[in-house]
């Protein structure tokens, strides 16, 4: 009896002992990084995003102005017409950066760049996240009372446009793109002078090109179109 007694004793004295070791340590948690003095990066995307209702209501605001830019083009010829989109980029500060027509049939060089000079001084809504870029589309349409000049094909000028084939490359030079052209030829009676040429650029860069690219349209000698006005469009 007393043999069995002391087996169960040390079983129980090895479970004491057991019990008794210490917990294990617990990691150190890790030290917090020193605090960083240098300068804070920004990331700033390559274009941000601007309100277009507040856009549209700048729009608004310089459309008489616009209007008059046309009208004084229209007074000087009375079928003045045609459509104008406008490639806006606009500044963090909301100034435009540059403005140019990236497509139009206005045909009148003094016309638009009265309107590319009201769009690229007036102060825009201020985009959030970096510069943006706006287009914008107008029509104007002379009275109703006015008749329009008769639509020409390209063909009807072909022989024209070859014979300064030289001086539009020679304008063109360092450029690639194309330019949209636009011309009111005079009625019977002004031996088919060109009345007034308007051009679209293919980028901001070409704004010089396209002005000594209406130079030479106004020297073209083209055919009458007869007892009224006559209006083109064609590419360079």
């Amino acid at each position: 009896m007393m043999k069995k007694t002391g087996i169960f004793s040390f079983v129980v004295f090895a479970v004491a002992c057991g019990g008794s070791e210490p917990p294990p340590k617990e990691a150190a948690a890790p030290s917090p990084p020193p605090p960083h003095h240098g300068p804070r990066l920004k990331m700033q995307s390559e274009l941000g995003q601007i309100d277009p209702a507040q856009t549209d209501a700048t729009w608004t605001k310089i459309q008489p102005a616009l209007m008059r830019c046309y009208q004084d083009g229209q007074q000087r010829l009375e079928y003045l017409g045609g459509d104008v989109k406008f490639f806006l980029r606009v500044g963090q500060d909301g100034s435009a950066k540059y403005v140019y027509l990236i497509d139009g049939t206005l045909g009148n060089r003094k016309a638009e760049r009265c309107m590319l000079d009201l769009v690229l001084g007036t102060a825009w809504p201020e985009p959030d996240g970096g510069e943006a870029e706006v287009q914008k589309s107008m029509g104007f349409d002379p009275p109703g009372n006015v008749r329009a000049p008769s639509d020409w094909s390209t063909d009807r000028i072909a022989a024209a446009l070859g014979a300064h084939s030289a001086d539009f490359a020679k304008c063109k030079a360092g450029t690639s793109g194309t330019f949209r052209v636009t011309v009111y030829v005079q009625p019977a009676g002004k031996g088919g002078q060109v009345a007034s040429a308007g051009v679209a650029p293919p980028d901001k860069d070409s704004e010089e090109k396209a002005d000594c690219l209406v130079d030479v349209v106004k020297k073209m000698k083209l055919p009458s179109p007869g007892s009224y006005a006559a209006k083109v469009s064609f590419t360079l």
